[in-house]
């Protein structure tokens, strides 16, 4: 009989499948045995490696940004036109891509080993719009401009290689060409958005394009579904947990739109969790209780920590998440007595 090798979790609800239908009596015990059997549960080294593909590429993205920023390579570099630095660059990254494409023709199609190359390719493709920026003196005003071919680049290279993480820097390269920035400021490390209603409506198309089934099919058929659904839900979440405390203008906005901002902060992120639960998507449920937590915590040192008693904020929260587990476990129960009904 052949075997079917399965990481543990997935043997799990298999084999927690297997058993409810033995005890409603749709499966006989020999049924039950042979099927049981067929299972194997093992390590699953491909979601490893996976991962450690995705740990590599930007492992070797920060170590190549260190080796440049190095005394030898700046002293090098600094003595070149930018021209010349640019056509290396470029150089460079299509060598990269080559020869990534090629391997992605012999890789395992799980592990993607080549991804790496590609997500390099694009990093020194970056590299050289900089440098291509600095050759044509243009200034901070005009250099932005660059940003929208090479994410066009990254794109193609991502979509047609089938890269994840090059897809990923194409998503984040759009989302900093729409104006999304992130430094130190007002004393601290800080997320900071410039236009956070132009990425609230960016993160919406995406998170859209995600859903919509034949654009989602087309993304999973190139394999990059999954980083466009959490980018697109980062840049709906981040620009309003921004709009939620500070509005959408310059300055503070006023008390009744920053309430505003919160309940549909607060809103979406109840609506991601529902959402979650309903189309079965771990994703859409951890967003949703991650920014619901956000905003509570936010809301909590915002307005509440010189004016509620610690401990009773904290039995309120509890009593809350409470109630959420209570709500759980009803829609789990309608769901399984659902099936049953289904399977008479």
């Amino acid at each position: 009989m052949n075997k079917y090798h399965v990481g543990r979790r997935r043997a799990r609800a298999v084999h927690d499948a297997l058993d409810f239908w033995k005890e409603e009596g749709y499966l006989s015990q020999e049924q039950y045995d042979s099927l049981n059997d067929s299972v194997v549960a093992e390590f699953d080294w491909t979601r490893l490696a996976f991962h450690a593909v995705w740990l590599a590429g930007l492992c070797l993205v920060a170590g190549l940004i260190t080796l440049l920023a190095s005394d030898v390579i700046v002293a090098l570099m600094s003595n070149a036109p930018a021209s010349l630095r640019a056509f290396s660059a470029f150089v460079a990254a299509g060598l990269l891509i080559y020869f990534g494409f090629r391997l992605r023709l012999r890789d395992h199609p799980h592990i993607k080993t080549y991804s790496v190359l590609l997500f390099l390719g694009c990093v020194l493709i970056s590299l050289g719009f900089s440098q291509v920026g600095l050759a044509l003196d243009m200034t901070e005003k005009t250099v932005h401009w660059l940003f929208l071919p090479a994410c066009m680049i990254y794109g193609l290279v991502g979509w047609y290689g089938k890269s994840s993480l090059s897809w990923l820097f194409a998503l984040a390269a759009m989302s900093s060409w729409l104006g999304v920035k992130s430094g130190y400021s007002w004393g601290g490390y800080w997320i900071m958005d410039s236009q956070p209603l132009v990425s609230l409506a960016y993160g919406i198309v995406l998170t859209g394009i995600s859903l919509f089934p034949p654009s989602a099919d087309m993304l999973k058929s190139r394999e990059v579904h999954g980083v466009t659904q959490v980018w697109g839900l980062l840049c709906i979440f981040i620009p309003l947990w921004i709009l939620s405390i500070w509005g959408a203008g310059e300055g503070r906005a006023n008390l009744g739109e920053l309430l505003a901002w919160s309940i549909l902060f607060a809103g979406a992120g109840a609506a991601s969790f529902v959402g979650g639960l309903k189309l079965e998507s771990n994703r859409f449920i951890g967003f949703g209780i991650t920014f619901l937590c956000i905003e509570l915590y936010t809301k909590f040192f915002e307005y509440f920590w010189d004016k509620l008693n610690t401990g009773l904020f904290f039995m309120i929260l509890g009593g809350s998440l409470i109630a959420l587990v209570w709500y759980i476990k009803k829609y789990r129960l309608e769901n399984r007595k659902q099936l049953q009904e289904v399977l008479e």
